[in-house]
C-alpha cells in the first residue's frame, strides 16, 4: 500500500494564519534570491505552492516550505496563498531534497517559454535578470553538437566549459563530453586542458594554442592518471557503505566494553596503551577522517 505524502487537492489559506517554522536569515529581503522570487510572483504569480502542515493538536497551520514566497506575497499585498497540505510534519525533505536544474535544462526551458509566445522582456522581468544575460543563456548551446549536449544534459557544467567546447569540431566535442563524464570533471580548467590537447584538424579555426610534443605527452599522462584515480575512487565507493557499517558495529561494541568498570580498570592497570587506542576508535565519526 502506497501512502501519500500530500493531500490530493491544494487549499487556499489566509496568509496571516500561516505559522513559520524557522526564522528567515538576516537581511534576506535584500538577497538576490528573494528579489528574484518577488519579481517572479509579481509577473506571473505563484508557480510552486507553499507546503504546509495542519497541526491538529495546536490548531495551527505550519509552513514547511515556502517561507520566502510567503514574505514576498505579504510585501506584494496579497492576503491568501495556494498551499499543498503535507500529511506528515517534515521540514527537512522539502527544503533539502530539491532537484536542481542544470544549465542545459534551464536553457531548454527558456527557449520553450519563448517559443510558446512569452516575450523576452516578460521573461527577463519574471526571472529577475537583464535581457543581455538572458540572451546569453539562450545562445549558450550555439555551436555545440546535440550529442554532446545530451551527454552533459544532467551535469552541472559551467558556462566557460561550453565556450571551450565551441572551439572544437563536433566529433571532438562528443569525445570530450565522454571524457568529462568518465572523470566526473566539468571544470573550466579541465575543458581548457582538453582544448589544448586537441589536434589542429579537430579545431574549428584549425589552430592550436600549443602543439609541442612535450605538452601533448604531459596532457596524455595526466589523463591516464586521472582515469586511474577515477577507477580507484569507484572501488572505494563500492566498499564505503559496508566499511561504514562495520565501523558503527565496532564502535558500539567497544563502547559497551569500556562501560564495563571491571574491563576498564583492568585495561588501566595492564594495557593502558590499548585503552588509549580503543578510546580513539570510539571517537571516530567518519571514515573520511
Amino acid at each position: 500500500m502506497v501512502s501519500y505524502c500530500f493531500e490530493r487537492n491544494s487549499v487556499k489559506f489566509n496568509i496571516d494564519d500561516l505559522i513559520p517554522t524557522k526564522k528567515p536569515p538576516i537581511n534576506v529581503k535584500n538577497s538576490k534570491k528573494y528579489l528574484q522570487i518577488k519579481k517572479s510572483i509579481n509577473s506571473i504569480g505563484i508557480i510552486e505552492p507553499i507546503v504546509v502542515y495542519l497541526d491538529s493538536k495546536l490548531g495551527k497551520v505550519k509552513i514547511l516550505d515556502g517561507h520566502l514566497r510567503i514574505e514576498a506575497l505579504k510585501e506584494l499585498g496579497e492576503t491568501e496563498a495556494i498551499c499543498l497540505v503535507s500529511t506528515i510534519y517534515d521540514t527537512y525533505t522539502p527544503n533539502s531534497k530539491v532537484s536542481r536544474i542544470t544549465i542545459i535544462q534551464e536553457q531548454k526551458m527558456i527557449r520553450k517559454a519563448l517559443k510558446s509566445g512569452v516575450s523576452i522582456e516578460k521573461l527577463s522581468e519574471a526571472l529577475g535578470i537583464s535581457i543581455d544575460i538572458l540572451k546569453g543563456k539562450i545562445n549558450l548551446l550555439d555551436g555545440i553538437d546535440p550529442e554532446a549536449v545530451n551527454l552533459l544534459a544532467n551535469q552541472n557544467v559551467p558556462k566557460a566549459t561550453f565556450y571551450a567546447l565551441r572551439k572544437m569540431k563536433n566529433i571532438r566535442q562528443i569525445e570530450c563530453a565522454c571524457i568529462m563524464n568518465n572523470m566526473e570533471n566539468y571544470s573550466e580548467k579541465f575543458s581548457l586542458s582538453l582544448l589544448h590537447n586537441t589536434q589542429p584538424n579537430l579545431l574549428v579555426d584549425g589552430q592550436q594554442g600549443n602543439d609541442k610534443e612535450g605538452h601533448r605527452k604531459t596532457i596524455d599522462r595526466l589523463e591516464r592518471e586521472m582515469a586511474q584515480v577515477h577507477i580507484e575512487s569507484e572501488k572505494l565507493k563500492e566498499s564505503y557503505g559496508e566499511n561504514t557499517l562495520r565501523l558503527v558495529i565496532m564502535k558500539s561494541h567497544i563502547q559497551k566494553l569500556l562501560e564495563n568498570t571491571k574491563i576498564l580498570h583492568w585495561l588501566l592497570d595492564n594495557k593502558n596503551e590499548l585503552l588509549v587506542e580503543l578510546k580513539k576508535i570510539t571517537n571516530i565519526n567518519s571514515l573520511t577522517k
